[in-house]
């Protein structure tokens, strides 16, 4: 048999674990705050540059104002539609220096079957959209309706109406004449 003998005043109890547990929670406590002390300082840095980005943006802003009202004042009233017919002339000008021949005729060549002939080929640059007018002979109506049908499946042709068609005699022998109208987007590329 076994006795506990304690000649301690008090009882002796091991408290280790509980100052383990307590320091660990006083760590975690004080690195929590610590964590949330730098992303304050990050976040407090952050809005001041915000903070003075807005005030560029707006100092920006209130002078392109400053200067639109300049501008709107300088421009007589009669003048602003004659600045707007010479711009008008100028995007048209710009568009059509945009319009590549070479592409096209890529384009065409990729679609045309081959017993089809290009007689003329008329493009218009109207407003942003390029029209294209196409004078053709062909051997067939077969011919004819197969390459209207891929200038309908293209990427970059589109509205394909046939204007005219007629029979026409052409090096002896008797063939198809006709005209259609389609516009073009050479803005949309074709995946090889």
């Amino acid at each position: 048999m076994r006795m506990s003998i304690n000649l301690a005043s008090r009882p002796f109890r091991n408290v280790a674990l509980f100052y383990f547990i307590f320091t660990m929670a006083v760590l975690v406590v004080v690195g929590l705050s610590f964590y949330n002390w730098l992303n304050y300082v990050h976040y407090v840095d952050n809005s001041r540059d915000i903070r003075e980005e807005i005030l560029q943006k707006e100092a920006a802003l209130r002078r392109q104002g400053h200067a639109f009202s300049y501008y709107e004042r300088a421009i007589e009233p009669g003048k602003v539609e004659e600045l707007r017919s010479y711009a008008d002339f100028i995007n048209r000008i710009i568009s059509r220096r945009k319009f590549s021949w070479t592409e096209l005729f890529n384009h065409f060549e990729s679609i045309i079957p081959p017993r089809i002939m290009m007689v003329s080929i008329t493009p218009t640059v109207e407003e942003g959209r390029i029209k294209i007018n196409l004078r053709l002979i062909g051997d067939g109506y077969q011919n004819i309706l197969d390459f209207i049908e891929n200038l309908e499946q293209s990427p970059v042709f589109f509205s394909v109406y046939p204007n005219t068609e007629g029979e026409k005699e052409h090096q002896g022998i008797k063939r198809i004449d006709f005209k259609l109208q389609l516009d073009y987007f050479p803005e949309i590329k074709v995946s090889e």
